[in-house]
């Protein structure tokens, strides 16, 4: 299967597995990614999902001789995936951790913004290509790039195409960690188990009242936190964490 998926301890593990191709997306490849998203989404028994690559890339994007042959239907079917796959991250109520563990550019990257946390292998680099090609980004990039980077950033990256090195891309916020490539998984393993063993309603409200706080005047962004912790506080296991933290602070 071009993205295997795997479920251990409650983290669904998501690999895009097209390495001859440096894990470009096509039309097929693109379904199959959101049924990920959507099955991740309805299973209860996972709590995270992890998107990685395997080989030289996370992915190069989308599949530039499979586009060669689209006619416009199937273009217009292309991109109204990559707005899909948007919608289902920003949708999902449970974190998605991106561990980009080599080549990410173009289509590539607008998923990894998709990803809540991105954390990055020291060989990876990233690179948006579109004015060279002569498109324009999708996947919710224009939205989310300008939110993660800047805006001057965010523009300097896409008109100049220029490629960025793991070290930058920490430097200017576009991943928040950069860890020898030997140790991505196992560093993606350790955020992803920390994240499962959270209560999962508190999860769910920070990427929810985050997302919103985009959007929203801060009056309303206050009265939405305001709401999501009165329920949290509320929360079976919100109270369960209070009790066993009080009860270590009580120890010698």
């Amino acid at each position: 299967m071009p993205i295997r998926m795997e479920t251990r301890d409650a983290v669904a593990w998501a690999k895009i597995d097209r390495p001859d191709v440096l894990n470009a997306f096509d039309i097929a490849h693109l379904e199959e990614l959101l049924s990920v998203f959507r099955q991740a989404g309805e299973d209860p028994e996972i709590a995270v999902l992890v998107l990685t690559g395997t080989g030289r890339a996370f992915s190069a994007g989308a599949d530039i001789k499979a586009m060669d042959r689209m006619g416009d239907r199937d273009f217009a079917h292309m991109e109204s995936l990559f707005q899909s796959l948007a919608r289902a991250a920003r949708g999902l109520d449970k974190p998605i951790l991106g561990a980009l563990n080599g080549v990410t550019i173009g289509g590539g990257l607008e998923v990894a913004l998709m990803c809540d946390l991105r954390i990055a292998a020291r060989s990876a680099t990233f690179a948006l290509p579109d004015a060279q090609l002569g498109f324009s980004p999708t996947g919710g990039l224009t939205y989310l790039l300008p939110r993660i980077v800047g805006l001057g950033r965010a523009l300097h990256l896409l008109l100049t195409c220029e490629r960025l090195d793991a070290a930058e891309a920490e430097r200017i916020g576009l991943v928040t960690e950069v860890v020898e490539d030997a140790a991505l998984e196992d560093r993606a393993a350790e955020i992803a188990a920390h994240l499962a063993g959270c209560p999962r309603l508190g999860l769910r409200s920070i990427k929810r009242a985050l997302h919103a706080a985009c959007d929203a005047p801060f009056e309303a962004s206050l009265r939405l936190e305001e709401a999501y912790d009165a329920a949290n506080y509320a929360n079976p296991e919100t109270r369960a964490g209070l009790a066993a933290f009080l009860e270590s602070r009580r120890k010698p």
